[in-house]
């Protein structure tokens, strides 16, 4: 949430007001930082309209929906719009702001998920943010301090404060969207590289480790010594985790192919849910399932995504000390004209430290005393074969956030 108490007390003169224009978009052109620049933007904004609150939406990376930003770092609310949405629809075709009234004529440009948002953020006045002829974002602003109604000139400030605001954010997510992009490349060709390293290493090693495996269940039986019985037991246990881990690095290695096949992604997900919960009752964990219980068909391998959910969601357990919660949130989007599905996991443990998330799907990285390091490198391949991607990072309330991109196939069905 985007909050600004009173900074300006007096008001300013016209002078001042040129001024702020021309500082303001000097600074638009010399700010590269994404969480630097909106808080220029909303400090500006506040300015000249003192809002109590200002929430700014930015178009998701490559998909149609509208996510809140967040610049302060501070708690607020999590909230969408999609292109689909009235609000949204209103303001491509009118291309200027909207005063918030709740008549007939009005009320009638409202989604049922545009009125939760409007009455949520208590939004007074919505301006739209278009760069290189595209919509890609919105203003919502709250009530003013004096708690006076937006005039004309209000509107009109805004409109020409706003001129150049979504050509510099546009630039800056283009900059941290093409750095994601190379990021995500760069992973998947590491990890294709160690995959095949791994796929021969693996038939190196477990030849000789079944040799040693049967030398020492064979002169098991001739050894009576109870202190001997034990260690061969330890070592034999030791042989047998070694070949899980060989049997984790072969399932990396050999990167299989999704057999894919039409579901329902709701009832997958829920079935792991309802696993997770039978087995795992030693915490007290609150699982919150944020998502509508009507079909979402999907064209996938159902047992290699419920792989990927259950780890997740075991690791998501294991960040979480004593109690907590782990939400689950299913939306979906367009992207390149396809459907997409985002399935949203975030937990209240203990998150992840920032030099480990440049690490986090490297075969063999782990933070556990007795983790493999696996999981997460054998999730990344199998929601990359399926066409998605998945980005890890810690929440600004706490916790991690795990969200997966998820095609839904739908279109590539065989007729």
């Amino acid at each position: 949430m985007i909050l600004l108490k009173s900074l300006f007390k007096n008001k300013q003169s016209r002078y001042d007001y040129r001024q702020i224009f021309l500082d303001f978009n000097r600074s638009l052109h010399t700010i590269k930082d994404k969480k630097f620049l909106l808080l220029s933007i909303v400090t500006r904004i506040y300015e000249f309209v003192q809002a109590k609150n200002i929430y700014v939406l930015w178009q998701n990376y490559d998909t149609t929906r509208y996510v809140l930003i967040n610049p302060q770092e501070e708690t607020g609310p999590e909230l969408s719009i999609s292109s689909d949405d009235g609000l949204i629809k209103w303001l491509q075709l009118n291309e200027k702001p909207l005063v918030v009234s709740f008549v007939p004529e009005y009320i009638n440009i409202f989604s049922e998920n545009d009125l939760k948002i409007v009455k949520q953020l208590n939004c007074k006045l919505i301006c739209p943010l278009k760069a290189n002829n595209q919509f890609r974002g919105v203003i919502f602003m709250g009530e003013k301090e004096n708690k006076k109604a937006y005039n004309a000139k209000d509107v009109e400030t805004l409109s020409v404060l706003l001129d150049n605001t979504a050509l510099a954010i546009e630039n800056v997510s283009y900059n941290e969207e093409r750095g994601a992009h190379l990021k995500r490349m760069m992973q998947t060709d590491r990890l294709s590289v160690i995959g095949q390293l791994a796929a021969g290493a693996v038939h190196e090693i477990r030849n000789p480790l079944t040799s040693i495996k049967s030398a020492i269940q064979y002169i098991q039986g001739d050894i009576n010594d109870p202190k001997k019985q034990k260690i061969i037991r330890l070592t034999l246990s030791e042989v047998n985790r070694i070949n899980e881990i060989l049997t984790g690095l072969l399932s990396f290695s050999r990167q299989n192919n999704p057999v894919k096949r039409e579901f329902n992604l709701i009832s997958m997900i829920e079935q792991t849910l309802q696993l997770v919960r039978n087995t795992h009752i030693k915490k007290q964990i609150r699982f919150i399932a944020d998502f509508e219980t009507s079909p979402l068909p999907v064209v996938a391998d159902q047992d290699q995504l419920k792989q990927v959910i259950m780890n997740i969601l075991l690791n998501a357990i294991d960040a979480i000390r004593e109690e907590g919660f782990i939400r689950i949130a299913i939306y979906p989007s367009l992207m390149d004209r396809a459907t997409y599905y985002h399935i949203v996991i975030t937990d209240s443990g203990t998150g992840v430290n920032e030099d480990q998330l440049e690490k986090i799907f490297d075969p063999f990285y782990t933070t556990k005393e007795e983790g493999t390091g696996l999981g997460l490198s054998i999730s990344y391949g199998i929601i990359h074969r399926h066409g998605g991607n998945i980005e890890i990072r810690n929440h600004p309330d706490g916790g991690a956030r795990v969200e997966i991109q998820l095609p839904a196939g739908l279109e590539n069905i065989s007729k």
